[in-house]
C-alpha cells in the first residue's frame, strides 16, 4: 500500500511539474480572498567557485548510490526547487541546464525560455542531459525513468539523487543536502537558518489563532485534470503549517485522488486553494465553480477561494517561509502582526 501511494504521489507531482513549466498563467478573478504572490527572494552573497570547488567530496544519495563530486562548473538541475536553492547559494552561473519545473528566479526561468532545458525530468531522456556536457546532475526521487539515470552514470556523468521532501521540516534538510553536494556547506547553513527562521516566524503569527479553517487544495490543469490533494503531499505541509486543517487528509484522502462530488462532500472545505495557471487552463473561476459538487462547498458558497503560483505555494524551497506567511495573511485577513 505504501509503495502504491508513493507512486501515485510522484505521478501527480510529475503532472504538477509540467504545469509549473508550461505556459504563462492567465489573469484570474476569484470571489472572496485572492492571493497575490509577490514575495521576493533574498539572494545570499555569491560563493567563490572553481571547477575543483567540490573536489574529493562524496555524497550518498537517496537511491543508495555514492557519488564522487569533483567539478561543479556545469550543473544540470532536474527540479525547480533544487534550481532555486542553487541560485540562492550563489552558484546560479554554474547552471547550464534545467528541467521545465524551473520557473524561478527569473535568471533561471530564462534558461528555460532560451531552450536550455532537458525537458520533463519525470520523462527524462539521456540525450537531453548529455548535450549540456554537465559535470554534475542533481535531481530528486521524482526523476524517472531510473534507467536513464543509470545511462548517464555509465557515460561518466556524476548524478546525485536526493529525497523528495514534503514537510516544512524537510525544507532545511533539502537546502543542506544541496549545499553539501556543491561544497557550499557554510552558505547552505546560513540559507537553511534564514528559511527556517521565516517558517517559524510565519507559524508564530498563528500560534494563538483560535479558528481552525478546513482547507482543500484542488489541483486543476484543464477539465480532464482535477485532483483533490491529501495526506503526504507538500500542500498538506503548507495548510497545516498555517494552523488549518487539510480537508483532503482529514477526510481520509492519501496523496492525490480524482476530484468527485463525493470527495468534496466528505472534505467540506471552508477554503479552497487553487493553482493560478491550472485555473486559467480550466477556463477561470466560473468554470471551476461549474464542476459537479464544487458550488455546494462551504468555500464556494462563502467566496473563500485562494489562488497561487504552484512553484511558490508548494515547492518547499527557499521561498517556503515567504509563501507560508503570504498564505497565513490571506487565510486570516483579520490577523495582525
Amino acid at each position: 500500500m505504501k509503495n502504491r501511494r508513493s507512486r501515485a504521489v510522484v505521478a501527480v507531482l510529475a503532472l504538477v511539474a509540467v504545469a509549473c513549466g508550461g505556459g504563462e498563467a492567465g489573469d484570474t478573478t476569484t470571489t472572496g480572498a485572492t492571493a497575490t504572490t509577490l514575495a521576493g527572494s533574498t539572494t545570499t552573497e555569491a560563493v567563490e567557485t572553481t571547477t575543483t570547488a567540490a573536489a574529493g567530496r562524496t555524497f550518498l544519495g537517496a537511491d543508495g548510490v555514492e557519488t564522487e563530486i569533483t567539478d561543479v562548473s556545469r550543473i544540470v538541475s532536474l527540479n525547480g526547487d533544487i534550481t532555486e536553492i542553487i541560485f540562492e547559494l550563489g552558484l546560479g552561473e554554474n547552471v547550464v541546464g534545467v528541467d521545465v519545473t524551473t520557473t524561478y528566479p527569473p535568471e533561471a526561468a530564462a534558461l528555460n525560455d532560451s531552450g536550455q532545458t532537458v525537458g520533463f525530468a519525470q520523462q527524462l531522456a539521456p540525450e537531453g542531459v548529455l548535450r549540456f556536457e554537465p559535470t554534475l546532475v542533481i535531481g530528486d526521487t521524482q526523476v524517472a525513468p531510473p534507467e536513464v539515470i543509470d545511462q548517464l552514470r555509465t557515460a561518466g556523468i556524476p548524478v546525485v539523487i536526493i529525497e523528495t521532501q514534503v514537510t516544512l521540516d524537510g525544507v532545511g534538510t533539502k537546502i543542506l543536502e544541496v549545499a553539501e553536494i556543491l561544497g557550499a556547506s557554510e552558505e547552505g547553513q546560513a540559507l537553511a537558518d534564514r528559511v527556517n527562521g521565516e517558517i517559524e516566524a510565519a507559524q508564530a503569527r498563528v500560534a494563538d489563532e483560535a479558528s481552525d479553517p478546513t482547507v482543500a487544495f484542488v489541483y486543476v490543469r484543464g477539465p480532464q485534470v482535477v485532483f483533490l490533494f491529501g495526506a503526504g503531499m507538500p500542500t498538506q505541509a503548507m495548510i497545516e503549517g498555517a494552523g488549518a486543517i487539510d480537508a483532503g487528509a482529514a477526510s481520509g484522502v492519501a496523496g492525490p485522488v480524482p476530484l468527485t462530488p463525493e470527495a468534496l462532500l466528505a472534505a467540506a472545505p471552508d477554503v479552497i486553494v487553487l493553482p493560478e495557471a491550472g485555473l486559467a487552463a480550466l477556463g477561470g473561476i466560473e468554470a471551476f465553480q461549474a464542476l459537479p459538487g464544487v458550488g455546494e462547498t462551504p468555500a464556494v458558497q462563502s467566496g473563500n477561494l485562494l489562488t497561487y503560483d504552484e512553484a511558490f505555494f508548494f515547492n518547499l524551497g527557499p521561498r517556503a517561509g515567504q509563501a507560508l506567511d503570504q498564505f497565513i495573511s490571506d487565510l486570516y485577513p483579520d490577523l495582525t502582526g
